[in-house]
């Protein structure tokens, strides 16, 4: 893996310097963009930079488990032995090159992160599905589980051809155009990190191409692409079939930002929007012959509308997805109320809603609301979040210090809650198999949601234009 990084980093940095002669080629320092080397007529350049998110992190979580390990009949008596979590950590360390050779408009980019783990580790939940066998589900992976972030891991490598605003070619790995704030990139972000629900629902990087364009003003843009479907789990698409996107935006004049700060936001009052549409199919692998063969279908689509001013903001997200499937057991981890109750579809939905304020010269105060219902049809399975973020901006986002509070509410039915564990009996909860509040409300006397709070300070410093 490593070999291949570095082969395609020295191939596109041959690439942008091939052209001209070394008389030629300039080179500029620029605190915020960056190393730039180029030539005189523009046909070639390279633009060098990084940057890096540092953080403390403050969590202070609930953690329900059985009380009695013995007893294995309701009601059984729960306790929380939850309590503050401290850590340090880099969220991410990024290195890339930019840049564009032979022509202007044929251009390049590089990204990878020095910080994550590199992809490979993949795991799924085989939930219970009869509590009379005694079997509590199990937890199957593959790959290294004791990575500890030393990795290198490529997040962009695409190659962009745009002769004509209303025709360009991009293919490579990159974003998904789906969801408004995970098109946002990380750099330019308004809090120390995105909302749960664009976490939830947008499919983030892939690989495939995409087609895009607009209006000679940008006012009206599209985007339509074809993907392996698999996201950054696995490196190519093991079935017949892909996934498709697309997204179309409008705008009450200029081209559409893909922003959040207030600090990058048009002077002048904009208002603007889009839609998106995903699907995919998928068809997955049986290791045993036994297993019949059925596919998985995801349907996702969502819309969003910002309201731009120069000193204030309103971002507004809203998403859907459907989930069906030809067999039970093929249904996500989120959709387990489907599988309990023997259905071959779940419908989920979620939104966002987030605010910035900007202060003084130098200061954004910004607040959010986010909410994933996993399942319609399921009862108390809403997880929320609610945010307020400050940020301080020393050197525009090339150097900022931003700190935020959240609440997270996951309901007891909610896939990922301690409450949710405690009734599916997974270990070390596993006293006497699956119990379930939607079966016997008194299974569980004093069994809540989860409330988790969280306080993130975090310094962004780096070279990124």
């Amino acid at each position: 893996m490593m070999r291949k990084i570095a082969a395609g980093v020295i191939g596109v940095c041959l690439l942008a310097v091939s052209g001209p002669t070394p008389a030629q080629t300039q080179a500029k320092i620029d605190p915020v963009q960056g190393l730039t080397f180029s030539d005189a007529e523009g046909g070639y350049s390279l633009t060098m930079g990084f940057f890096t998110q540092t953080r403390f992190q403050w969590l202070h979580q609930d953690i329900y488990r059985r009380a009695d390990p013995l007893l294995s009949t309701p009601p059984i008596p729960v306790e929380n032995i939850g309590g503050p979590q401290e850590s340090f950590a880099t969220r991410r360390a990024r290195f890339f090159l930019k840049g564009n050779f032979v022509k202007p408009w044929v251009k390049y980019k590089i990204e990878l992160d020095l910080a994550g783990n590199d992809e490979g580790l993949r795991s799924v939940f085989i939930p219970a599905n009869d509590p009379l066998l005694g079997f509590n589900g199990v937890n199957v992976t593959a790959g290294n589980e004791t990575k500890d972030e030393r990795s290198v891991k490529t997040m962009d490598l695409y190659i962009d051809l745009s002769p004509r605003p209303y025709a360009q070619f991009r293919v490579g790995q990159f974003k998904v155009p789906f969801g408004r704030q995970e098109l946002v990139p990380d750099f330019l972000l308004q809090m120390t990190a995105r909302s749960i629900a664009s976490d939830f629902f947008a499919p983030s990087r892939d690989r495939g191409v995409l087609f895009r364009g607009g209006t000679q003003t940008g006012k009206i843009q599209y985007q339509a692409g074809a993907f392996n479907g698999t996201g950054l789990t696995q490196g190519e698409n093991l079935d017949s079939k892909l996934a498709y996107a697309f997204r179309l935006t409008a705008t009450s004049g200029g081209p559409y930002l893909d922003v959040e700060s207030i600090l990058d936001s048009p002077r002048a009052f904009k208002v603007q929007g889009g839609v998106n549409w995903y699907s995919s199919t998928d068809t997955p692998t049986r290791s045993s012959p036994a297993t019949p063969i059925g596919s998985v279908r995801d349907t996702r689509a969502a819309t969003d509308l910002e309201f731009l001013w120069r000193r204030a903001n309103i971002l507004l997200e809203y998403f859907t997805r459907k989930n069906d499937v030809d067999f039970a057991f093929d249904l996500p981890t989120s959709c387990f109320g489907a599988f309990r109750q023997g259905r071959l579809s779940c419908e989920q939905y979620g939104l966002n809603a987030q605010v910035g304020y900007w202060i003084g010269d130098r200061h954004e105060i910004s607040a959010r609301y986010s909410k994933i219902d996993n399942d319609k049809e399921e009862n108390r399975d809403v997880r929320t979040e609610a945010t307020l973020n400050y940020t301080l901006f020393m050197k525009g986002h090339n150097l900022r210090w931003s700190t935020s509070f959240s609440a997270f509410r996951l309901g007891v039915n909610a896939v990922g809650s301690s409450g949710f564990n405690v009734q599916l009996g997974k270990p070390p909860f596993n006293s006497g198999g699956p119990f379930f509040l939607d079966d016997n409300p008194k299974a569980f006397p004093g069994l809540k949601d989860d409330h988790n709070f969280m306080v993130v300070t975090q310094l962004q410093w780096g070279f990124q234009p």
